[in-house]
């Protein structure tokens, strides 16, 4: 049996630099009809909290210690 996940795609803002005001990187929704894609679960690196910047934006921030989260929220 293996074990898959769907992953929603987005597209980095300005190449995925990191902007100089806070130092993350801005996606966006995919323009393209490719929003979703079926993943072998192995392949995930690790998790990410997407904070909402505007309309179809947002913020990765790729530092979060999700143990740390769950024991405080």
């Amino acid at each position: 049996m293996r074990r898959v996940a769907a992953v929603h795609l987005l597209t980095p803002v300005t190449s995925g630099r990191l902007s100089d005001l806070h130092g993350l990187v801005t996606v966006q929704m995919r323009e393209d009809t490719r929003g979703f894609a079926i993943v072998d679960k192995g392949t995930i690196l690790g998790l990410v909290h997407l904070i909402p910047e505007e309309d179809r934006r947002w913020l990765v921030n790729s530092w979060i210690d999700l143990r740390t989260f769950n024991k405080g929220y």
